[in-house]
């Protein structure tokens, strides 16, 4: 492939880079602001771009990954406007181009590794962009004209070209367009932060008096249902109603929160259903059926079964009815007599109002709420980034 026609491949790549980087950078900046964008593709079973993006490695020195994304093509982009100067800058421009795609492709086997093993969730987009890196790297390699040995040895005087000087004007070209971009990205990351989380440290220093003010709450979580260690260092509790469409949103956060915690996190979750009929401490109906509900979801418990009955009836919404309750118990494959006997003798009713009593301690009095090691977790926590600053103070306080 000739210098030239490969630097405006790598020119096309570089936009179709930029592109979905940006649309990534919407997505995780969307989250500042608690929603969930990107629907179904971004937040469906093992593809959640929002898992990938929200915890500790979707960022780098402060900045979400998607704007170095959007930076590195913009290097890319530069770069291909270089090479097409003239065949001389083409050979150097292209050297440097292969250099970048191949940190690019490294830095992917990273990221694409931490998605199996660590997050266990995939990010669609971000695995597009792996192959525009991909393509990069071919592209840029075949137009090179020497094998890859050679291309390292002039990758010094390569480099060096890129040096600024009067007598290289092309050059200038170069970093205007550089430079350009690095402004933007920054200012783009630091206004989306400080519309959504007010100057830097103030957050923290909110959580940090909250948590100092609290004396902290123990509570039973004996044969709840759990997801981690019962004696990871981090317990999160939620108290939730199945027909609550907040708890529903919240169900969504729950699954980005713990991608990035699942070694050190553990997750139970407790009933508060606003429903007279089995909650005394609610002045009013909100929820009609809500425990029966949640009565069922105790006897599926029973059964190794809650985390998929949950599932099941978060994903229907707050409109799920209990006259679907024994459809869907015998489609999750429960035992139906052993089932249905639970729920005639009170077994899963007394066990959501256990759930209850211990809510009343807490000074539970609405869905969802959570406590983080005993604290309880100011509605604004929920977001996966202020849930990671108010981490982050309960370790300086060492809760």
């Amino acid at each position: 492939m000739r210098p030239l026609r490969g630097a405006w491949t790598c020119l096309l790549l570089s936009l179709i880079g930029i592109g979905l980087s940006s649309y990534l950078a919407y997505l995780h900046l969307g989250l500042l602001r608690g929603e969930l964008l990107g629907g179904a593709v971004c937040g469906s079973g093992a593809f959640n771009c929002h898992a990938v993006t929200a915890g500790a490695w979707g960022s780098f020195l402060g900045m979400p990954l998607a704007l170095w994304g959007v930076l590195g093509y913009i290097v890319v982009l530069a770069l291909s406007l270089l090479a097409l100067q003239s065949p001389d800058w083409a050979a150097r421009a292209m050297t440097a181009l292969s250099l970048l795609a191949a940190g690019f492709v490294a830095i992917d086997a990273l990221l694409l590794t931490v998605m199996a093993v660590v997050i266990r969730h995939y990010c669609l987009f971000c695995l597009l962009t792996y192959a525009v890196n991909i393509a990069l790297l071919l592209v840029s390699a075949r137009a090179l004209g020497c094998p890859w040995p050679q291309a390292v040895r002039q990758a010094g005087s390569a480099l060096g070209s890129l040096m600024p000087s009067p007598a290289r004007p092309p050059v200038g070209l170069f970093w205007g367009l550089v430079i350009v971009g690095a402004f933007g990205t920054v200012a783009v990351h630091a206004a989306a932060t400080f519309s959504s989380r007010g100057a830097m440290g103030t957050i923290r220093m909110q959580f940090r008096e909250l948590i100092a003010r609290q004396p902290g709450i123990s509570l039973s979580v004996i044969g709840d249902p759990m997801i981690g260690r019962p004696d990871a260092k981090l317990q999160i509790i939620e108290f939730s109603d199945f027909l609550c469409p907040a708890c529903h949103r919240a169900a969504k956060l729950n699954t980005i929160l713990l991608a990035n915690h699942r070694r050190d996190a553990a997750f139970v979750f407790k009933h508060f259903p606003l429903d007279t009929s089995c909650n005394s401490t609610v002045s009013r109906m909100v929820h009609p059926g809500a425990c029966q509900i949640a009565a069922a979801t105790e006897c599926a418990h029973l059964q190794g079964k809650f985390w998929p009955f949950n599932d099941l009836i978060m994903a229907k919404g707050h409109l799920y009815k209990p006259a679907d309750i024994d459809g869907d118990a015998a489609r999750l494959g429960l035992d139906m007599p052993r089932f249905r006997a639970c729920l005639s003798s009170g077994e899963g009713v007394e066990a959501v109002k256990r759930d209850i009593a211990e809510a009343a301690k807490a000074g539970v009095s609405s869905t969802p709420t959570y406590l983080v090691n005993g604290i309880p977790l100011p509605p604004v926590g929920l977001l996966p980034d202020m849930f990671e600053e108010f981490i982050a103070a309960m370790r300086e306080a060492g809760r």
